[in-house]
């Protein structure tokens, strides 16, 4: 099991940059060189070595320096995980908003994934979902993720 977190102010540089974990609080020796799970301080993504089941837990307060819609999803090998889109619309710039998902991944066998929460360039409007509206630029606030292995 590994538990990353931001703790301080942190921009993203554009509204489809990676959310870069710079602490690990609780790291289990099955998250090293040997185990099945790999991430370096500071890097968005966390890869997976072994077959399983895993689940990925993630939440943050969230804000953008300008009004409107900052979104966020779960990515597996640069990909959106269906299911894990988390958009909020701000009504100011400074506003805060808290998002967060829990989603289940299978890893196949003799597969591995890299997984990544990333903020997302576009979402569909909720009256026309052909309608596309292009997100802000997201600062995170505080943020977590964790990843465990669940067999």
């Amino acid at each position: 099991m590994i538990q990353s977190y931001i703790n301080v102010v942190t921009p993203l540089t554009t509204n489809e940059s990676g959310v870069q974990f710079t602490n690990t609080d609780i790291k289990t020796k099955s998250c090293g060189d040997c185990g099945w799970l790999c991430h370096s301080e500071g890097s968005a993504n966390y890869e997976i070595t072994e077959g399983g089941l895993y689940e990925v837990h993630f939440n943050a307060t969230v804000s953008s320096a300008t009004a409107g819609v900052v979104a966020f999803a779960l990515f597996n090998n640069g990909e959106q995980i269906p299911g894990t889109l988390m958009a909020e619309t701000l009504a100011a710039a400074d506003d805060f908003a808290n998002i967060g998902i829990n989603k289940k991944i299978k890893v196949c066998c003799r597969g591995n994934s890299t997984i990544s929460v990333r903020a997302v360039p576009a979402v569909p409007t909720p009256t026309d979902p052909t309608t596309v509206v292009e997100t802000e630029i997201p600062i995170i606030v505080s943020a977590n993720i964790s990843i465990n292995r669940i067999s």
